[in-house]
């Protein structure tokens, strides 16, 4: 009978230490680990909302730089296509006569065809809604069509440079050379348009790219 007292007894103790241990385990975990203070957790909730207002107010200064940046170059892409076609105007008034001169002229008939080209292409892009570009990006089409104006405008940006030498009447010298300042600020602004419009991001603007 006193073997089962015994043998009761330390089962009894077996079962009982784990969880004392465990209890004693705990309450350390707790000692260590002191819960915040109330001034803490509201410290820490203010902490966070400050964080918050100061991401939102970046991501809204970012994006109202965005937009009046984009406004800011429409704008000038605007006054200098009506410059670029003032220019061309005069550029079929050039004096000068003999193969020079018609070679100027030639190249204000190419330009004047030209500009209509890249205002249709411009204008692709602007027609090009808000939810089709963050599906598929940009028109790729139009961006590829203004690339090879592009290249064209520096063509005939050299042409009138060698012209420019030849020439002797001093109005047709200044109409070339204006003409010529105009054609580089179009490019310069292109290339700027092309830069943005490729950065657009989208979900399936590379296949789209891929495909054209």
């Amino acid at each position: 009978m006193k073997k089962y007292i015994l043998l009761f007894t330390l089962i009894s103790a077996f079962a009982v230490f784990p969880k004392l241990i465990y209890s004693q385990g705990v309450q350390q975990r707790i000692n260590i680990s002191p819960s915040p203070t109330g001034n803490e957790i509201q410290n820490q909730i203010q902490n966070q909302g400050e964080e918050q207002q100061i991401q939102t107010q970046e991501q809204e200064s970012l994006e109202n730089a965005t937009g009046e940046g984009s406004q800011n170059r429409n704008q000038n892409a605007i006054q200098n296509m009506s410059e670029v076609a003032k220019q061309v105007q005069q550029l079929l008034q050039v004096r000068t006569t003999g193969g020079i001169g018609e070679q100027v002229r030639q190249i204000a008939q190419e330009q004047n065809q030209a500009q209509t080209q890249i205002q249709e292409q411009l204008n692709k892009l602007d027609s090009k809604g808000k939810f089709s570009r963050f599906l598929t990006g940009t028109n790729f089409g139009a961006i590829k069509n203004l690339k090879v104006q592009l290249e064209q405008n520096q063509l005939r940006i050299k042409k009138l440079e060698q012209l420019q030498n030849q020439l002797s009447n001093g109005g047709d010298i200044t109409t070339v050379q204006e003409t010529i300042q105009a054609l580089i600020a179009e490019n310069t602004l292109l290339q700027e348009r092309i830069v943005t419009e490729e950065q657009t991001k989208s979900l399936f603007g590379w296949l789209v790219k891929l495909l054209n």
